[in-house]
């Protein structure tokens, strides 16, 4: 569920039951995984290939989206357009549900598209472990699905459904199961690391803004919600490619 929901790689097995969405959300680390995986995998090859520079630079930007089905992209672009409208909680929240594209949403998706482009120029010119770019995907999706899970969703939210104290106890098993992959990846990854100051800061840089870029939206809209969870991910896996370029 977890795979077919949330990457646009072709899903070797489908089904869904929408009573296990909070267990769909606790492989999220896993979804990183497999993206970050891929992603990390590709710039190997690219770089192999002898890519062009700039050209391998739009391909990183490019496949990052691509990979999720541009889906924390859509989240980005709602959620800036509900929030930088600067009007009353309901008129925000009925931004946010509105399928229309604003100005607000086309003005910060051209900035952060740039952010991600430049970072990981820069990036790929001073040279990177590309541990960190297997690890930024697993950590951003962790601390977003966390904050779905635990957080007060808005009312429109498909995660609004399923109240009381069974759901309450299956969301807290689910972010035990979380925190599990979170752990075993990131040993994995330090592990397999050069050098682990670099990962450190990227992941810690990752973590840190993905979680303020969420509380900040949670905020300004009123509650939790899958664009909510896009926009912190998006800012936090920019926050985490920035984080590359320092060292």
């Amino acid at each position: 569920m977890a795979w077919g929901n949330f990457l646009s790689i072709p899903c070797p097995f489908k089904r869904w039951d929408a009573d296990l969405k909070n267990y769909m959300l606790g492989f999220l680390p896993t979804i990183g995984f497999i993206l970050g995986g891929v992603w990390s995998g590709l710039c190997i090859l690219f770089v192999w290939l002898g890519l062009p520079f700039f050209i391998l630079s739009f391909v990183l930007t490019f496949i990052l989206f691509a990979l999720c089905g541009f889906l924390h992209l859509d989240g980005f672009m709602d959620c800036s357009d509900a929030i930088l409208s600067r009007r009353t909680l309901e008129e925000k929240q009925a931004i946010l549900k509105d399928s229309h594209c604003g100005a607000f949403a086309v003005v910060s998706v051209i900035f952060v598209i740039l952010g991600y482009f430049c970072c990981i120029a820069t990036a790929l010119g001073s040279g990177i472990d590309f541990t960190e770019l297997w690890l930024i995907p697993i950590v951003s999706r962790s601390f977003a699905g966390i904050n779905v899970l635990l957080s007060r969703p808005i009312g429109h939210s498909q995660y609004a459904q399923g109240k009381g104290a069974e759901n309450n106890s299956q969301k807290k098993k689910v972010v035990v199961i979380m925190f599990v992959q979170l752990i075993i990846y990131i040993a994995a990854g330090l592990f397999l690391a050069t050098d682990i100051k670099p990962i450190l800061l990227s992941i810690g840089f990752t973590a840190i803004v993905t979680f303020i870029s969420i509380a900040f939206a949670k905020r300004s809209l009123g509650g939790m919600s899958g664009d909510i969870a896009g926009y912190g991910i998006v800012f936090g896996e920019l926050a985490g490619v920035f984080a590359m370029t320092i060292l």
